[in-house]
């Protein structure tokens, strides 16, 4: 309960900028309480967050006064408190008008959040308020700086900069008391700020802008993904900028690699001879209500070099007991390659340019290890390039229980794998996906994803239990979300709503509320 209090009364005191006019004073010293070492960091612009919300002004008032209400009946006896905030959020003592800062620890060894204290008395005043509520502990100074515990969380400031801090393992609070105290102690060529990728952070565009490295995952999960990768390669130097806009009917994430480790520069170099620009010759072969179609294209032949290339890969494919010519399989694939499907339903069908057909005969030699299952699995041939395989229960190869069935082939030129025959080669009538709005996007791109929002709202009528559905009821008017891979460094993402004329944070807020 206590945890859930404190929750509520930080998001809604940071999102409630509404009205402020004090003047902004001081400048972003408070900023070097950032961890040097922090593998993920988060700047979120309140000021940008709250305008395109629709939060200030005469239009935010009710959803402000709602927020109020709320944290009114969980915090019973601070009425006049929350009011003073709510009417002019400086009165909390944190000035919301410089960034806020979320960010991880290397080996996620601790998270926290940071902002400026704009008045230190003030930020007193309202955690004493807490603490009669029980939401927090008396503060206390020690360490030079004042500290509190509300949960699992550690409070620690000065008359500059506010720190949370938290355990991500469950590590007492005030465990941490040393390490926040250290941090609000660092200087302005110390710590994350003095850091190239906080310039690089700073100078970024979008509301909300993160930069995170792969030394943000603890080590016992680093290990078994990177065996058989060179041990020379360092986690901190692989690394992703992403900046979050909320714009007009759409919300855009850009996405910057900006890894320095030369093992991974390497291996992304490798790839982009595996991987060619996208001709969207597979937009024709589904209609436009499609729930979800993935694109790349590739070269079979490189690709399997490159696999072999992996210690770990090429021990696989040299031990396999399965008696298929990987190499053949691979080697005949050049081209465009695409999955496409109804998510709701659990249909779908991938297809795939091929140079030839001859690498099917490499699954006759399937045939004689499925007789060793007794009948429970066959091998079927349902023509001269196409194969029925059959399992008497999927279970066996951990899908779902029950009879399951997957075809597969090749036809003029394409090979094809669905888990619905009727799909092969099925026409379309009306509007197929290049009509949609992204379809004059998907060619020249090295990887294109799209989901039919809308579509799968329309047609989840008949799934109402699903998860997913549920969720996407919560949120009303999407309409489709795609992520295009442009080279090596840039990507996006599009999240776009039906209305393009309102902000996508003021149609999210409203369907919130």
């Amino acid at each position: 309960m206590i945890q859930k209090k404190t929750i509520s009364a930080w998001m809604a005191c940071w999102t409630m900028l509404v009205g402020m006019m004090v003047s902004c004073t001081g400048g972003n010293e408070y900023e070097s309480a950032l961890p040097e070492d922090a593998a993920l960091v988060i700047s979120v612009n309140p000021v940008s967050i709250v305008d395109k919300s629709g939060l200030s002004g005469e239009t935010g008032k009710n959803a402000v006064q709602r927020l109020g209400d709320a944290l009114k009946s969980g915090m019973q006896g601070s009425g006049q408190l929350i009011d003073k905030i709510i009417e002019n959020p400086s009165e909390s003592g944190i000035d919301f008008r410089r960034n806020l800062y979320f960010f991880m620890e290397s080996q996620s060894i601790s998270a926290g959040m940071l902002a400026r204290v704009s008045d230190e008395g003030k930020l007193e005043e309202l955690f004493k308020a807490l603490s009669k509520q029980q939401i927090c502990s008396m503060p206390m100074e020690e360490n030079g700086c004042s500290w509190t515990v509300m949960g699992n969380v550690l409070a620690a400031y000065t008359s500059d900069a506010l720190l949370l801090l938290a355990d991500p393992n469950g590590g007492a609070p005030q465990d941490l008391l040393h390490t926040a105290s250290m941090l609000l102690r660092q200087g302005e060529k110390e710590g994350y700020r003095a850091t190239s990728d906080f310039a690089r952070m700073k100078s970024g565009n979008g509301d909300v802008i993160a930069l995170g490295t792969l030394d943000l995952i603890p080590g016992r999960y680093v290990t078994p993904m990177m065996m058989g990768i060179s041990g020379d390669m360092k986690m901190k130097d692989v690394k992703c900028m992403a900046e979050v806009t909320f714009g007009e009917g759409k919300m855009t994430v850009d996405f910057t690699d900006l890894t320095t480790d030369p093992v991974m520069k390497q291996m992304k170099d490798r790839q982009m001879q595996v991987f060619g620009k996208v001709t969207g010759k597979y937009l024709d072969f589904f209609p436009a209500n499609t729930s979800f179609w993935l694109s790349v294209n590739v070269d079979g032949k490189k690709a399997y070099e490159m696999l072999k290339e992996h210690p770990v890969f090429n021990n696989q494919l040299e031990n396999s007991m399965m008696p298929v010519d990987f190499e053949a399989i691979f080697s005949a694939l050049k081209g465009d390659m695409a999955i496409a499907g109804d998510l709701l339903a659990n249909k779908f069908i991938a297809y795939a340019d091929v140079t030839d057909n001859g690498f099917l005969q490499t699954f006759e030699d399937l045939k004689p290890l499925l007789l060793l299952t007794g009948g429970q699995m066959k091998l079927i041939n349902r023509g001269t390039s196409a194969y029925e395989f059959w399992m008497m229960d999927g279970s066996m190869l951990g899908m779902r229980p029950g009879s399951l069935s997957f075809w597969f082939g090749v036809s003029d030129g394409k090979f094809y794998f669905t888990n619905d025959s009727r799909l092969v080669d099925a026409s379309v009538e009306g509007l197929s996906l290049r009509d949609c709005p992204w379809g004059k996007e998907v060619k020249g791109k090295r990887c294109f994803y799209a989901m039919n929002l809308a579509a799968l709202l329309e047609t989840g009528q008949s799934f109402p239990d699903r998860p997913e559905m549920q969720a996407l009821r919560f949120v009303k008017g999407l309409d489709y979300l795609v992520i295009e891979s442009v080279d090596a460094e840039k990507s996006r993402m599009e999240l776009v709503m039906k209305d393009k004329k309102q902000n996508i944070l003021r149609v999210l807020l409203s369907s919130i509320n």
